[in-house]
């Protein structure tokens, strides 16, 4: 797979990005874009995207990357954490999750149907690549973010970066996605996936 990851992306800050943005459904960009913060640390880009979620549906214990690292995830990472960790740890702090993996042919059309559901927050798993800056080092490793927005007209997905130093908020079309969501984890020793995630206040 050749996906260079910063020729793919559109930054939400620019011009086209702002134009995608106001013809999208951006309901989980509202909710969560309040509660953002960067990852602490290079394997929290998990920790971080529980943190944003979890102060956005369950603000009442004023969540942090630091508790939820020293109070229920730190036994369950290593250099990361697997999708199947990280359902744990919002199971955990009171989120109940579904993991879907890249291993059924129908994935694409599931993914969109999920995209379309705006009660659902989406964690997605995918592989990246670019080249670090002020460094000779091409990076290449899974990373963890939330999905902020749809356009179904452009087909893209608004990607809220926990490593907003390298790349902030910025937009990619859900065929490159599926593309890096579709590649094997050596962690989990098997494809990579995304959680599903409802909000507790609207499940029937």
């Amino acid at each position: 797979m050749d996906l260079w990851y910063p020729s793919l992306i559109i930054p939400l800050s620019s011009s086209v990005g702002q134009e995608i943005f106001s013809n999208s459904s951006h309901v989980a960009y509202d909710r969560l874009n309040p509660h953002f913060e960067g990852q602490e640390h290079l394997s929290f880009c998990g920790i971080a995207c529980a943190t944003i979620l979890l102060n956005t549906l369950l603000p009442y214990q004023n969540w942090s990357q630091s508790n939820i690292y020293s109070n229920v995830a730190r036994n369950h990472m290593s250099n990361g954490i697997t999708l199947s960790k990280l359902s744990y740890v919002l199971e955990k702090c009171g989120l109940r999750s579904r993991i879907r993996y890249c291993e059924d042919k129908t994935i694409e059309e599931q993914f969109r149907k999920d995209l379309r559901k705006e009660k659902n927050f989406l964690i997605v798993n995918y592989l990246r690549q670019f080249k670090e800056k002020n460094k000779n080092h091409i990076h290449r490793g899974g990373h963890l973010s939330l999905i902020a927005g749809f356009n179904q007209i452009t087909d893209h997905v608004l990607i809220l970066d926990t490593s907003h130093t390298r790349f902030p908020h910025h937009w990619l079309s859900v065929k490159d996605l599926i593309q890096m969501m579709c590649t094997y984890d050596k962690m989990s020793s098997r494809p990579r996936g995304y959680l599903v995630i409802t909000d507790p206040k609207q499940i029937e």
